[in-house]
């Protein structure tokens, strides 16, 4: 198959994020194992090259950052006049393109990574967000029937709630790289040690992870954590742990690369996400797979990726006084905490960037034989 991708940025962008690691997992797998051939349009930034070669995908930047969703049309044309595709794939992860609309003649799709909701109000300011919360309650009537694929059931569930059709939405949860992200015994884990790792946005909640700290702490459980990422939160969150009188018992890590961040899910007791929201929530599924158990809010994409009960303990939504009780329970088993990480384990090995990267090769098959 000859596959066109738009999505807004590459692997290579500065912003880059979960979403295009995804693409680039999925169909660089599809180039070298299937023998496709695959072209990411995609936008500029400074310093880059317009065309280069990553990991067996041509890329070409030729958008702006800003209005990408409606250049995207014109560049698709230009292409077009010296190149065949047999589908259109709409990587939707900022804002969407519509290709289904625009190009009627080849088969086209979208994928989903999530949905904001009202969560990008904490984003953006307030005119972009309800740019953004507006266009995704028309995700029903643009995309109609086209071909759409989600990566986990939450998210799915929003598609159908803006009116995306049930016959042609499928599920396709992201994978990871399950040899890299595995347990050693060699690692000691760290009773009183917590681990959260992402964007430190306000709608990840790590202030509600403070807070149970806090009620732990006056119970006579000191607890340390690290919190690993970058993002507009840390200000607010640092004074928030002094005022907690936690600022010694909180490390607020920064970027961590991706040995580091294994490290700590191998020496850390618990591993913990408050986020309000999320598309699938794969860094409970990297936890998981190095046998740490998961105390998560049960938020759309998060109940997702654990299993209550068996890979870890979901809390009552943004409940801080129960996600203080489940750290508490956990921390004071430790026969629980090694059940639920080796059940957790054997689950993350269902999500590997192979089975995935098969799955989506079938999906577009599918789709590219209905020209």
């Amino acid at each position: 198959m000859n596959i066109l991708i738009l999505n807004w940025r590459d692997m290579q962008h500065p912003e880059a994020g979960g979403a295009e690691v995804h693409l680039f997992e999925i169909f660089s797998r599809l180039v070298a194992a299937g023998g496709h051939n695959v072209t990411l349009l995609t936008t500029r930034f400074k310093g880059c090259e317009q065309r280069t070669v990553y990991r067996g995908i041509e890329v070409l930047r030729y958008g702006n950052n800003f209005i990408f969703d409606r250049q995207a049309p014109s560049f698709v044309k230009k292409l077009l006049k010296d190149r065949r595709f047999d589908c259109i794939v709409d990587d939707v992860n900022k804002l969407p393109f519509y290709s289904n609309k625009r190009f009627p003649g080849i088969p086209c799709c979208a994928f989903f990574h999530h949905l904001f909701g009202r969560t990008v109000f904490q984003l953006t300011n307030f005119p972009m967000a309800l740019y953004v919360y507006l266009t995704e309650k028309r995700y029903g009537r643009n995309y109609g029937k086209a071909p759409c694929c989600a990566v986990s059931r939450s998210t799915a569930d929003e598609l159908l709630k803006q009116g995306v059709d049930a016959a042609g939405l499928t599920v396709i949860e992201n994978g990871i790289d399950v040899d890299r992200y595995c347990p050693d015994e060699s690692v000691k884990r760290e009773d009183d040690l917590l681990f959260c790792v992402g964007r430190v946005k306000r709608y990840k909640r790590v202030d509600n992870i403070l807070s149970a700290m806090g009620i732990l702490r006056e119970s006579g459980r000191a607890l340390r954590l690290v919190v690993a990422g970058t993002g507009d939160d840390l200000p607010r969150l640092k004074r928030r742990a002094a005022e907690l009188g936690l600022a010694g018992a909180v490390d607020f890590a920064g970027f961590v690369d991706e040995d580091r961040k294994i490290e700590y899910l191998r020496r850390a007791a618990l591993f913990v996400n408050a986020s309000e929201k999320e598309g699938w929530g794969i860094t409970n599924i990297e936890a998981s797979a190095c046998a740490l158990p998961v105390v998560a809010n049960d938020a759309p994409g998060l109940r997702d990726s654990v299993v209550d009960n068996e890979t870890g303990l979901l809390y009552k939504s943004n409940d801080i006084a129960s996600l203080a009780e489940s750290l508490k329970r956990l921390l004071d088993h430790r026969e629980l905490r090694e059940r639920f990480g080796a059940r957790g384990r054997r689950w993350a090995e269902n999500f590997s960037w192979d089975v995935s990267a098969g799955k989506v090769e079938e999906w577009l098959r599918k789709i590219a034989r209905v020209r």
